[in-house]
């Protein structure tokens, strides 16, 4: 252990001497915004300041460049200034930035959108996923009259009072793996909140069904965030979920702000099922804060303006976005059955490379992916659900970080949901995969 801490020392002296610019930047971000940087942009010692974005690379302000496998939590599928996308916003901004009134594009994305989802007759934007599940789940409530929504253990849906519970719960407060206990991620949430969730356990059926049917007299919808790229996906649970939902009158919400980025209809495409709604965010925008949600279009049309009154509305300043909307169609454009599967080769490459090399060394790790989505896990258990992926070792992420840094690869800082982007290449992956072998066998070495 004590070799460990210091070669990760060694790692951070490395870090604070190759990149003093992003240090400062930090530090004078801290006299006036509380820790320096949002949540999801931190990690020790500080975060890395980035200059500009070309293709699949990032360079930082110190004047080191990255291969990014982050690309914006997955949302610059089509990698930093693609042209079609610079193309699109430029040629908005010379119209306006925002005139008060639609301008024609959003009905264009809109109809993109639907072209590509079956199950979504018609759709609104907002501004981000949080704002998509907010108004999906006021349509279920407001629809059925029923007080309650479920959602699985483990699954985000953005950071709203109603699902920022048991995203990421302590394992010694979560309860019974098949009853799992709300559990609030943040301070502050209404104490109704917790009141007003029935928590599923993600895979298991028998258990899901039990809490469904006791409730379903409550339950205005089920959540369902399949967690693409983080979790293998289950084909045939998906398929139950769908089918005890509308067997007891429940609408079933399916959660594609990530899952969109694999494949053309979206996750639920590829798993064989038709929710009743859906939300989106992430590629929707091309890198803008772009949510939207859609589904069928006599829930749908509760939001229409033209008709009688219907208790359900839906606005805000910069919802629909002009430059927004222009940049998401022109990355949907991007978007063809070959660029899809151009990611899936990638992806597949990526992890088979490193779940061999795993092998190899006897490291225990593994790598999953949906299409341009992927994740590493330190443990060699079955993950099959949130717990699973909960019990593996977390403290293997940072020196593996901060290595990974040093060969000129930018992942998440905890592994987890990873992109990669249409500009990546196969010498990216295979230099990402040496890079991974390198670090292996330098902490095997420190371990000693």
């Amino acid at each position: 252990m004590a070799h460990m801490q210091d070669y990760i020392a060694r790692l951070e002296d490395g870090y604070r001497a190759a990149t003093p610019r992003s240090r400062e930047l930090f530090e004078r971000s801290l006299v006036h915004m509380p820790g320096g940087a949002k949540g999801a942009y931190y990690y020790k010692p500080y975060p890395l300041a980035m200059e500009r974005g070309e293709g699949c690379h990032l360079h930082d302000v110190d004047g080191r460049s990255y291969v990014d496998f982050t690309n914006h939590h997955t949302s610059l599928i089509v990698g930093h200034r693609h042209p079609a996308v610079l193309a699109a916003v430029d040629k908005q901004m010379q119209k306006g930035i925002t005139l008060s009134a639609p301008v024609g594009i959003e009905s264009e994305n809109a109809a993109e959108i639907c072209s590509r989802v079956p199950s979504v007759e018609k759709l609104r934007f907002c501004n981000s996923g949080t704002e998509a599940t907010l108004h999906a789940i006021r349509l279920a409530r407001g629809l059925t009259d029923r007080p309650k929504i479920a959602k699985f253990e483990g699954g985000y849906h953005g950071s709203h009072d109603t699902v920022e519970i048991s995203v990421a719960p302590p394992l010694d407060r979560a309860g019974p793996a098949d009853a799992p206990i709300a559990v609030p991620q943040v301070k502050g949430i209404s104490p109704r909140a917790l009141e007003e969730i029935v928590l599923l356990p993600y895979g298991d059926e028998a258990a899901v069904e039990k809490l469904v049917v006791e409730n379903r007299e409550e339950l205005a919808c089920v959540m369902y965030d399949p967690k693409a790229g983080i979790m293998p996906q289950k084909p045939a649970f998906a398929q139950f979920l769908r089918r005890i939902t509308e067997e007891n009158d429940i609408l079933l919400i399916f959660d594609e702000i990530v899952g969109f980025s694999t494949g053309r209809s979206g996750l639920h495409g590829r798993l064989g099922i038709k929710p009743d709604l859906s939300t989106y965010g992430k590629i929707v925008g091309g890198g803008f804060p772009v949510g939207a949600f859609g589904g069928r279009a006599d829930i749908m049309e509760l939001l229409d303006g033209t008709k009688a009154p219907s208790g359900f509305f839906q606005s805000g300043s910069f919802s629909a976005h002009p430059l927004g909307m222009a940049a998401g169609l022109a990355t949907l454009q991007q978007l063809t059955t070959e660029a899809f599967a151009h990611l899936e080769n990638l992806s597949e490459r990526l992890c088979n490379g490193l779940n061999g090399l795993f092998e190899e060394e006897a490291f225990e790790a593994q790598a999953v992916h949906n299409g341009a989505v992927f994740s590493i896990h330190f443990t060699k258990d079955e993950l099959i659900n949130y717990r699973s992926i909960a019990a593996a070792d977390k403290t293997m992420s940072y020196p593996i970080f901060l290595s990974l840094l040093e060969e000129g690869y930018l992942l998440s800082y905890g592994m987890a949901m990873n992109s990669i982007s249409l500009p990546t290449r196969e010498r990216d992956i295979d230099g990402l995969i040496a890079a991974f072998g390198r670090l292996i066998r330098n902490m095997k070495g420190a371990s000693r």
